[in-house]
């Protein structure tokens, strides 16, 4: 338990496997036959896994596969996953550093966008929705705060960090989706020990991380999946819907503002969030305003 260690006789590929079918029947008795259309537009998801004991960032090393295959005019295949044990080089948002030791889950993938805008900016919004309800169906109290942490009264459980990233030849786009989660490590650096919390003690006991590994995957296969599928019927609202159903940033006095660890933001009421993705707040004298990137801190 608590390790990235596979079962004997067993490999991550043959668990992904076994779970995905058991997953898929499950949404076919709650979405009918649509079920299957959206799994197989998600299906890239997990199809080639890499696993490493300790990396620098799981980041760098999706971009680092991106340039090998490249270099041998191979294409990098979309839904590729790089998991690691622990990150010695980890960060978040505007460079922070994100402390990874043995026992959280740390992996990254790698998605060619098959949509245009404004849905492409939806992807984020999918990934943070997966990871949401896959901890929430293990009885954890999350929520998503905008854009994508995950957090338990109020502190921060995990996040999710993405990145475009353009390929060195071709200059094709990639979608890289950094996610990280606190599972069994639960001795935090002083400065992280009334902002952090992790499943472990949440819930009072060893969480396997294999299962909660695979578990987040198939949860992305079927998100990604809508997300494909919905821009295919015109409708953005099943990915809006469902992340604001996951949120506790609506109707919620806040800052926003880039880096607020570094500078000054502006005091506003968020309204709601958008069929793009964006952000609509309320700022005095009532006046709105549309916000697409940055972060926000709770005022109460």
């Amino acid at each position: 338990m608590g390790s990235l260690d596979i079962p004997k006789g067993h490999n991550l590929h043959e668990l992904f496997k076994d779970f995905k079918s058991k997953e898929l029947k499950w949404f076919y008795k709650k979405e009918g036959k649509r079920a299957r259309h959206i799994f197989q537009r998600g299906g890239m998801i997990g199809h080639r896994i890499y696993s490493y004991h300790i990396l620098d960032r799981t980041m760098d090393e999706a971009k680092r596969y991106v340039d090998t295959l490249e270099k041998q005019r191979l294409m990098p295949y979309s839904g590729t996953v790089f998991l690691a044990q622990m990150l010695l080089c980890g960060h978040g948002r505007y460079t922070r550093p994100w402390y990874a030791p043995k026992g959280g889950l740390w992996y990254s993938i790698l998605l060619y966008p098959e949509v245009g805008m404004p849905y492409f900016n939806l992807y984020p919004l999918a990934v943070g929705i997966a990871c949401c309800e896959a901890l929430s169906e293990m009885k954890i109290p999350v929520h998503l705060k905008w854009v994508n942490d995950l957090m338990v009264n109020g502190k921060k459980l995990g996040g999710i960090l993405s990145e475009t990233y353009y390929a060195p030849v071709s200059k094709d786009p990639y979608l890289i989706f950094g996610i990280g989660i606190n599972v069994n490590n639960t001795d935090f650096p002083i400065s992280l020990k009334d902002k952090a919390i992790s499943i472990r003690q949440i819930l009072g006991k060893e969480v396997d991380l294999n299962t909660l590994f695979i578990f987040t995957l198939t949860k992305l296969i079927w998100y990604i999946g809508l997300l494909h599928y919905t821009e295919v019927k015109g409708d953005s609202q099943p990915i809006i819907k469902t992340w604001t159903n996951y949120t506790d940033s609506i109707k919620r006095n806040v800052i926003h503002g880039e880096d607020l660890e570094k500078s000054y933001g502006t005091k506003a009421k968020v309204t709601g969030i958008n069929s793009d993705g964006s952000l609509t707040l309320e700022l005095p004298q009532r006046r709105e305003q549309i916000v697409y990137s940055g972060e926000i801190i709770y005022c109460e």
